[in-house]
């Protein structure tokens, strides 16, 4: 499990409820959510994406304990209150309206239930940006933690816990 998502898992520390992964990417944080002893069901709107999630979760863990799943964020096919846990891993940049986005993923946060989200912080945009550009391809990043944590606070009165890392920074709360 790489550092910067195991930190993040354990700031949320293990369970045994549901968890939504939003934006699956490779996989990582539905795995580490599977890991932790969460049921997840991890959510991306490109079929590529969720295949290769797929391919790559199976060479590491099992799968049984995740669902992938294609669906948009912005509208997500959950009834309200359905996750003990709703995360995602640095794929807020790349919504078309990260605040819809957090308004889904509190619709669909039990009361009492746990909000996890890592998004790259400056470094981490630079590195992430020059990688892009080594292959010839364009990665913009411009929404911080802070933007998150603001937004969240404003809207919900959810207040969280941001812990700064190397690449990325990670914002918990309660709902």
């Amino acid at each position: 499990m790489e550092r910067d998502v195991k930190e993040a898992v354990e700031m949320l520390g293990r369970g045994s409820g549901k968890a939504l992964d939003i934006g699956t990417g490779r996989g990582r944080m539905a795995a580490a959510l599977a890991e932790y002893g969460y049921q997840v069901v991890s959510i991306d709107e490109s079929k590529d994406a969720l295949k290769r999630a797929e391919d790559l979760l199976k060479e590491s863990v099992t799968l049984e304990n995740i669902l992938l799943l294609q669906g948009d964020a912005h509208n997500l096919p959950f009834l309200d209150e359905t996750f003990e846990v709703v995360a995602t891993y640095n794929a807020m940049h790349h919504m078309r309206d990260y605040k819809k986005v957090l308004d889904e993923m509190v619709r669909v946060c039990k009361k009492g239930g746990s909000i996890l989200i890592s998004e790259l912080n400056e470094y981490g945009r630079k590195v992430v940006a020059e990688r892009h550009k080594e292959r010839g391809s364009y990665h913009e990043a411009n929404i911080s933690i802070e933007d998150i944590a603001k937004y969240l606070e404003v809207e919900y009165a959810l207040i969280g816990e941001i812990k700064q890392g190397e690449r990325t920074d990670i914002f918990i709360s309660k709902k």
